[in-house]
Order: structure tokens, then C-alpha cells, then sequence
């Protein structure tokens, strides 16, 4: 097992030892947040006729060339379709025929005049406005064309997406299996979010925003909170060892006598990967495999728990639901102040972001609060190894990891 490795490293080794599950086929209301196994084809056409795009009435173009508020033109009311009727109709000169949006169009060269333009006077339509060819008609095929590919393989199916999905004629689709995953918060210390907090413990903070962005994510999982009793611990990970595909401990990830989870792990066959990563936050942080099974161990301390479980155990766990491992986008953004780290590290600081004169520009995010600090960031600034200072007023590349990244254009 490699110690004391570069994040870099780290992450590749992370990365290298994970794989997308299978293909499975389930229905389109279960789908969203999941990664699709296949090319998705339309069968069918949408709209599979051409439609009125307004609630108002079929016309033949030609009849209200001169028509305007001053001039209105006037035509026989000769009938109504309303939208799922596939009676044919047939409008001739000086006739109309009331329509509702998504209605059928009557056959021949005929536009829609909105209601609006409209004045109704008992059976004669008075038109005040024009209503050029084609105008408000949804033609046949405009949405989705029969045989043409509406989504592609490893698309994120978002609810947009399913809609599409579905109006081209599908009620299932394939999709990568998603990982089911066991969250394991340790410590004599650590209660249940809403129970009575004695005086010395503290609550599970750590296992509550893990087991958040697993659902953001669409990944199922599960829960324990044990004590530092190696017995408790074992049979909390031997009990989930049929039913899970990988598993995020939180707490005595140093190793030191009373650090039990590496302990217990190696016992259990764990095959350690690496352990202690030159990143901060985060440098306690453990990988490996238990009975081919991912195994993170992750520090305690918040931001560590948190920098090491964003960096490098969720994009593992993307990667295993079949989508893109790189969850967080880059952009970039002057900044406003000097930082330092130390040269052979890799350092993680919370920031905040602003627009000046319109250019982005990033800050620390100096607060005392450490939960304050990790709930109210917005970007992160990456100060890489081979660099101990980055100055004020450089341009730098920052990791977006605040509310915005949470669905910008990924869910």
C-alpha cells in the first residue's frame, strides 16, 4: 500500500481501481439522475400531425391579406376541432373553423389566427389581424422525427431528457447500474442528527452531507453510526457486505491505536491501495478494496472528511454509475488575494465568488466557522504541488463546487 502520495496519483489510482456496473432496463419514472447504457432512437413522430400551436381559429391565409383592426375581415364559423379529434375537415373560402392548441390542422394550405385578432359575432368571425401561411402550426415531426437518435449513451437523463425520451416513444430505457453504497460514521463520540446531544459528543454531520450528495446523485445507500469497539465495527461491514458495492467510512482514518477502521479492515481482507494523501484538507484519507468491493476510509475532521470525499470518492462513485468522474466544473476567475500552501501539496481553500465590471473574480472565504465555511463556499481554489503562492491578480482556474454546481446543467 503507497503512503503519503500526491493527490494527482491519488485520484488516478482511485479512478484505475473503480468500473461502470452493467446495463439494466427500467421505466422512465424511475430513470432520472441515471446514466444511459444505449443510443436512444425515436419510433414515432412528435407531434405525429401537424397541430395548432394557439387556442384560436383555421383560416385560409389568403382570405385575411387586407385584414386589420380598422378593416376586419369576416368569415363563417363552420365548425371546431378540438385537440385529439382526427376528424378530417376541410375549410373553404370565407370559412373558419374554431381550433384548441394541439388540436388537429384541417386539411389544405391554412394558417391560425390567434383568438386575440378574433371578435366572435354569433356565427360570423371577425379578423383583425393577417395570418401569413403556416402561421402557428406545429408541423408534424417538429419535436422528434421517427428513426432520429434523441439521446445518446452516457447522457445524464435529466427530467428534460425522460420528457424527450418519452415523446419519442419509449417507456423504458438501459441504464448503468448504480452502486448501492454504505455510509459508516465512527466514534464513541458521534449521535444521530435529532437525538439528545450529551455534553462531549457531537452530532453526524459527516454522514449526513456524504449521504446528500449520494442522493443528489441517485445513488441508493445506507447507514451506520458505531462506536470505537472493533467487534461494532466489523459487524457493521460484514453485515453489509451481500447488499452494498462500496463502502465510505468517516472517522479513525489516521491509523493510531484507537483509529480502528484500518485495523479492522485489514482483518477483513481489505487491499490497500494508498493511505495519507499530500492534499489539504484531507491528507488522512484511505482507498482501497474489500473483497473487490471500493473501501474509503475518511478522516473526521469536517473539511477533511468533506475535501477528501468530493475529491476523490465521488468522482469515483460517478464513475461507477457510468458518468462523467469530473462532477465539478473549472472556470476562470482573477484573484483578488495572495494564497500560500506548501510546495509537494496540493491545497483546497473555500471561496467565494463576484463580478467586477464583468470579470469573475475569487476570494478566500475567510470564516471562522468551519461548517460555515464549507456550507457557504461557492468555488474552490486549487493551489497545485509544484507551486507554494499563487499572487493577487493572477487568472487561475477554480473548481465550482457551490449551489449553482449542484444543478448547472448536470441534473
Amino acid at each position: 500500500m503507497k503512503t503519503f502520495i500526491g493527490f494527482t496519483e491519488a485520484l488516478e489510482l482511485t479512478l484505475g481501481n473503480v468500473f461502470a456496473g452493467g446495463p439494466e432496463r427500467i421505466p422512465l419514472l424511475s430513470a432520472a439522475g441515471r446514466i444511459l447504457a444505449e443510443d436512444i432512437k425515436a419510433t414515432v413522430h412528435s407531434p405525429s400531425v401537424s397541430t395548432s400551436r394557439k387556442d384560436g381559429y383555421a383560416v385560409l391565409p389568403e382570405d385575411l391579406e387586407a385584414a386589420s383592426p380598422a378593416t376586419p375581415v369576416r368569415l363563417k364559423l363552420v365548425g371546431s376541432l378540438s385537440a385529439g379529434e382526427m376528424r378530417p375537415v376541410r375549410i373553404r373560402t370565407g370559412e373558419a373553423v374554431r381550433v384548441t392548441t394541439g388540436a388537429l390542422i384541417p386539411e389544405g394550405n391554412i394558417s391560425i389566427i390567434s383568438e386575440e385578432f378574433c371578435r366572435l359575432e354569433g356565427e360570423t368571425l371577425a379578423c383583425l389581424n393577417t395570418a401569413g401561411p403556416g402561421r402557428n402550426i406545429l408541423r408534424r415531426g417538429t419535436d422528434v422525427r421517427d428513426g432520429d437518435i434523441v439521446a445518446a449513451s452516457g447522457a445524464l437523463l435529466s427530467p428534460p431528457r425522460l420528457g424527450l425520451i418519452a415523446a419519442a416513444g419509449h417507456g423504458t430505457v438501459r441504464v448503468h447500474t448504480v452502486p448501492r453504497a454504505v455510509v459508516i460514521a465512527t466514534g464513541d463520540e458521534v449521535v444521530a442528527p435529532g437525538d439528545p446531544l450529551p455534553e462531549g459528543k457531537l452530532y453526524a454531520s459527516n454522514m449526513v452531507e456524504i449521504c446528500s450528495w449520494l442522493g443528489l446523485h441517485a445513488i441508493p445507500f445506507e447507514t451506520a453510526i458505531v462506536g470505537d469497539r472493533r467487534e461494532d465495527i466489523r459487524a457493521a461491514i460484514q453485515g453489509r457486505l451481500a447488499r452494498s458495492e462500496v463502502f465510505i467510512t468517516s472517522g479513525g482514518a489516521w491509523g493510531s491505536e484507537k483509529d480502528l477502521i484500518l485495523q479492522v479492515a485489514a482483518d477483513m481482507g481489505w487491499a490497500g491501495i494508498y493511505h495519507r494523501v499530500r492534499m489539504g484538507p484531507g491528507k488522512p484519507v484511505g482507498f482501497g478494496l474489500l473483497h473487490g468491493r471500493p473501501f474509503f476510509i475518511l478522516p473526521g475532521g469536517p473539511p477533511s472528511n468533506e475535501m477528501a470525499f468530493l475529491q476523490l470518492a465521488l468522482p469515483a462513485l460517478m464513475k461507477m454509475k457510468g458518468a462523467d468522474s469530473r462532477l465539478f466544473p473549472n472556470t476562470a476567475a482573477r484573484l483578488a488575494e495572495t494564497v500560500t500552501g506548501e510546495r509537494g501539496w496540493t491545497e483546497f481553500i473555500h471561496a467565494r465568488l463576484e463580478t467586477r465590471d464583468g470579470e469573475l473574480w475569487v476570494s478566500p472565504a475567510r470564516l471562522k466557522s468551519r461548517l460555515k465555511s464549507m456550507a457557504e463556499k461557492e468555488a474552490l481554489i486549487i493551489i497545485p504541488e509544484d507551486r507554494d503562492e499563487i499572487s493577487a491578480g493572477e487568472t487561475i482556474h477554480v473548481q465550482l463546487i457551490g449551489p449553482p454546481a449542484y444543478a448547472g446543467g448536470r441534473l
